[in-house]
C-alpha cells in the first residue's frame, strides 16, 4: 500500500525546504567566490564533490521547497558539510542557522519517512485526498468566503483586477529592468462608508509632479522617464477629473467625488526606468514583480511579458505572501520570504503571446489591452515570453509575486 502525504504535510515540508535553501544560500555566499562552484567548494572544504553539486543544485536550481529537499544530500551528507564549514572563517550566526535548519529537516524525515530516499518518493506522489469529507471546503471556496466577508467589512470590492507587465533590460542603464505596466480595475463598487479610492505604487514621484497623466492610444513612452497616468480608453468618464491628491505617506494617488453606488472602471499605466534590479547584472541575481490585493477582488488576471534573453537565463516562480510590504529590489530572493509565504500555490502558465489564452479571459480582452501597452512602449510581443497567472477570489491584503532568479 502506497502511503501519501496530506496537503498540510506537504506545505510544512515545503516550508522546511525553503528555510534550508535560504540559510544554505546565505552561508555559501560567505564562501570565497572561487569556492561557490562544485570543484571550488570541494577543494576549499575538502568535501565530497557529488554532495557539493547537490548542495549547489538545491540552492540554485530548485523551484520550490519540496525540490530543495529532493536535491540536497541526506542528513549525514549535510552534517558532514557543516563540520567542514566550521573549519573555515565564516560568520558564526550563519553556521548556527544552517545547523538549526538541518536539524529541522532531520526531524521532518523521522516524522514522515524512514529515510531521505523514502521522503523523496513521498514528495513525488500526489497528496492524499480528503474530498470525501463534505465539511471541508476547497481552497477556492475558502477564498470566496474570505472575499464575501471582506467586501462587507470594508465596504468596497471589484469584479476583476487585470495587471499586465512588460519587463526588459533597460537601454539606458543595464543595472535595471525597464518595467511598463497596466493596472486595470473593473466594476469597482464602493459604499458611502468605504475609504477613498487610491491607486498605490512604490516609486517616488519625480520632482514637480502635480497629477497623473492622461494616457491615450496616441501616447508614447519617453525614454528614462517615469510615467504614471490614467488610461482614457479603459477608465470610466470623469475618473481623471476626480483626482484629489497624492498621498506621500502611502505612495498613492487619491480620487474623490466618485460615485458611491454605481460601478466604475479605473485603469492606470506606469513606466519605471530604474526601480527593478536587472538579474543578469545585479549581485543578488534576482528580480520580481508583484500585485497587491488592496481591495476584495473577485478575480485576478496577471500577464507578465519577459524579454526572451532574460527568460532564457532565468528560473521563474510565483508565490502568495501575507501583507503588502515592499521588497527592496535586488535584496531578497523568493526563499528569503519563506516566513511570509501563505499556503496558497497559484499556477503560473506559459503562453504564446498570440494564443487564445493570451487574448481573452472571461469578459476581459487581455490581448487588446496588452497590445495597447506594447504600442505605448514601442515594443514587439514576439520578443517576449508570456506568463499568465489567474486566481479566483485572490486573498485580500496579500501580495502575488512573480520571481525571476538566476544561479549564483
Amino acid at each position: 500500500m502506497t502511503i501519501l502525504l496530506e496537503k498540510e504535510e506537504l506545505i510544512a515540508l515545503n516550508r522546511t525546504g525553503e528555510n534550508l535553501k535560504s540559510v544554505l544560500r546565505h552561508l555559501v555566499q560567505g564562501f570565497p567566490h572561487s569556492a561557490q562552484t562544485i570543484a571550488g567548494m570541494s577543494k576549499w572544504l575538502k568535501f565530497n564533490r557529488s554532495n557539493c553539486q547537490r548542495i549547489l543544485n538545491g540552492i540554485n536550481k530548485s523551484k520550490d521547497g519540496k525540490e530543495v529537499l529532493c536535491m540536497l544530500p541526506g542528513i549525514s551528507g549535510l552534517k558532514e558539510f557543516l563540520i567542514q564549514v566550521t573549519h573555515q572563517t565564516l560568520e558564526p550566526q550563519l553556521i548556527l542557522e544552517a545547523q538549526s535548519a538541518v536539524d529541522a529537516f532531520d526531524m521532518q524525515i523521522k516524522k514522515y519517512a524512514r529515510s531521505h530516499a523514502e521522503l523523496k518518493r513521498l514528495l513525488s506522489n500526489k497528496p492524499a485526498s480528503k474530498t470525501a469529507d463534505t465539511n471541508l471546503l476547497t481552497a477556492q471556496e475558502k477564498r470566496e468566503q474570505h472575499y464575501l466577508a471582506s467586501k462587507q467589512l470594508i465596504g468596497s470590492s471589484m469584479e476583476t483586477l487585470f495587471s499586465c507587465y512588460i519587463l526588459k533590460e533597460s537601454d539606458q542603464n543595464k543595472q535595471y529592468l525597464q518595467e511598463v505596466a497596466m493596472i486595470s480595475k473593473q466594476n469597482i463598487v464602493r459604499s458611502k462608508a468605504s475609504p477613498p479610492f487610491v491607486q498605490f505604487y512604490t516609486r517616488p514621484n519625480p520632482e514637480g509632479f502635480t497629477a497623473p497623466e492622461n494616457i491615450t492610444v496616441n501616447s508614447r513612452i519617453a525614454p528614462n522617464h517615469f510615467h504614471i497616468g490614467v488610461v482614457d480608453e479603459y477608465s470610466s468618464k470623469g475618473l481623471l477629473s476626480a483626482y484629489a491628491s497624492y498621498s506621500a505617506s502611502n505612495s498613492g494617488i487619491v480620487f474623490n467625488d466618485l460615485s458611491e453606488t454605481n460601478k466604475f472602471d479605473a485603469t492606470f499605466l506606469f513606466s519605471n526606468p530604474d526601480e527593478l534590479a536587472n538579474p543578469l547584472e545585479h549581485e543578488s541575481k534576482c528580480s520580481s514583480t508583484s500585485i497587491s490585493i488592496k481591495s476584495p477582488t473577485k478575480k485576478l488576471v496577471m500577464l507578465v511579458f519577459l524579454e526572451k534573453k532574460l527568460d532564457m537565463r532565468s528560473s521563474v516562480n510565483v508565490g502568495c505572501y501575507s501583507g503588502n510590504q515592499k521588497v527592496e529590489e535586488g535584496k531578497l530572493r523568493s526563499d528569503d520570504m519563506w516566513t511570509e509565504r501563505l499556503p496558497e500555490f497559484p499556477e503560473l502558465k506559459v503562453l504564446h503571446p498570440d494564443s487564445p489564452g493570451a487574448q481573452v479571459n472571461g469578459a476581459i480582452k487581455i490581448g487588446e489591452m496588452s497590445d495597447y501597452l506594447f504600442n505605448f512602449a514601442h515594443l514587439e510581443k514576439k520578443d517576449f515570453a508570456c506568463y499568465l497567472l489567474e486566481v479566483e477570489y485572490p486573498i485580500w491584503s496579500s501580495t502575488y509575486r512573480v520571481y525571476f532568479e538566476h544561479s549564483l
